[in-house]
Order: structure tokens, then sequence, then C-alpha cells
């Protein structure tokens, strides 16, 4: 029998104002060798996909994390795998 394993929730004294999304977006593709004719008709933007929080959504682009900590001593939050797309990227 597989043991279940436990999801307690932590209660943080921290705001934590920031909204789940997920995006579709293109990303540059580059490739230094030497390609042929048809590996170069084929050779285009990589489709990616993010599940992120989003820090700031402006007109040029979309600043999103993927992960959070919350220091201990301070309360503050503390931000990591960090990704800037510009908004003319996002599908």
């Amino acid at each position: 029998m597989v043991k279940k394993r436990s999801t307690k929730k932590i209660k943080s004294k921290v705001d934590f104002p920031y909204k789940k999304i997920s995006i579709s977006w293109y990303d540059a593709n580059s490739d230094s060798g030497w390609l042929t004719l048809d590996e170069m008709n084929k050779h285009q933007p990589a489709l990616c996909h993010t599940n992120a929080w989003v820090f700031e959504d402006n007109n040029k682009f979309i600043k999103l994390f993927g992960t959070y900590s919350i220091d201990e001593e301070t309360q503050s939050i503390e931000f990591g795998e960090i990704i800037c797309i510009p908004k003319s990227w996002i599908v």
C-alpha cells in the first residue's frame, strides 16, 4: 500500500498578490551550424508553454516567476525561475 503524502498548508503572514497563469509563446530558435536548404526551410521559432505567476504585465512585456520562497526572518518574498516575454511573442 502506498502511503499518502501530507500536504499541510503553512500559513504565511505575507500578502501574496500574484495571479497564476498558463501562456503559450514563441521563442527565438538558432543554429550556428551549416543547414541544408530543406533544414533551412523547416527552421522556425520554438513554441513554448509556461505555467507561472505574473509579477508584471504591461504593453511591452509580461514578467513571470515559476517559484518563490518566503524569507523566515524578513517575511519577504524571494523569486526564482524569472522570465520576461515580449508581448509580440505571445500566441
